[in-house]
């Protein structure tokens, strides 16, 4: 209560100390890379990928197989008919 409106908060501690530097953590082996890759991965996420793509590329076989379709009445497809 030195004067009114003053600060009234001080640092009792001096952070300007070169004692506390930590040691720089140490380098990361081969080991220590693939666990971080794998980290919250499932045990069936590569397999679950792997099936993605497979029916990615199924999908878009299909769909080139089955080319353009032309329409008897010129419209376009049921699903998009305002009735």
């Amino acid at each position: 209560a030195d004067e009114a409106g003053a600060c009234q908060t001080t640092n009792k501690k001096s952070y300007d100390d070169a004692d506390d530097e930590a040691p720089p953590p140490p380098e990361l082996d081969a080991g220590d890379i693939e666990l971080l890759k794998t980290y919250g991965k499932g045990p069936y996420t590569l397999a679950l990928k792997k099936v993605e793509e497979d029916i990615k590329s199924s999908e878009a076989r299909v769909k080139e197989l089955i080319g353009i379709k032309d329409s008897d009445t010129g419209l376009c497809i049921p699903s998009q008919w305002d009735l």
